[in-house]
């Protein structure tokens, strides 16, 4: 199957529908694939992806990486003659309401992606590595659910 290269979009309602059904684990997987969209259009010769993917679930690392993360895009977004980002704000805004701060900067991502691929860009297709994410956060959601019935059952709750 042949892959579009402009289908790098992501919709808010996906993202958070997937992230909640997935138990997170959709949130990682999206990061490390727009980490390395970011490390090959800045041309740098890194691919930190995994790394950056790694230390988003490790706390103060992760702060690090929000902001490597935040300032990278506010480059390409200037390059591109889009607005740019105010780092400081997006990065302490991912650590104290990442919900909101995620969402805003989505919007900003599928922004830059519409510039650069000149109103190209379209929705990501769902790959195989999504639905990974997807059963894998689905087997913790039922993990979690049965552990919870067991300590009802036996009255340990």
């Amino acid at each position: 199957r042949r892959v579009n290269p402009y289908g790098v979009k992501h919709s808010t309602g996906r993202a958070w529908g997937f992230t909640l059904l997935s138990a997170g684990l959709w949130l990682v997987f999206w990061f490390h694939r727009t980490r390395r969209l970011l490390d090959g259009e800045l041309a740098r010769g890194r691919d930190d992806a995994l790394v950056h993917s790694i230390g988003l679930v490790v706390p103060v690392w992760n702060i690090f990486v929000l902001y490597w993360l935040y300032r990278d895009l506010d480059d390409l977004r200037r390059w591109n003659g889009l607005p740019g980002l105010e780092v400081p704000l997006y990065t302490i805004g991912g650590a104290l309401a990442p919900v909101l701060t995620y969402s805003i900067a989505l919007g900003k991502f599928n922004e830059y992606w519409d510039r650069r691929t000149h109103g190209l860009a379209v929705e990501a297709p769902v790959t195989r590595g999504e639905k990974a994410a997807l059963a894998a956060g689905a087997a913790l959601w039922l993990l979690w659910v049965g552990w919870i019935a067991v300590l009802l059952f036996f009255g340990l709750a």
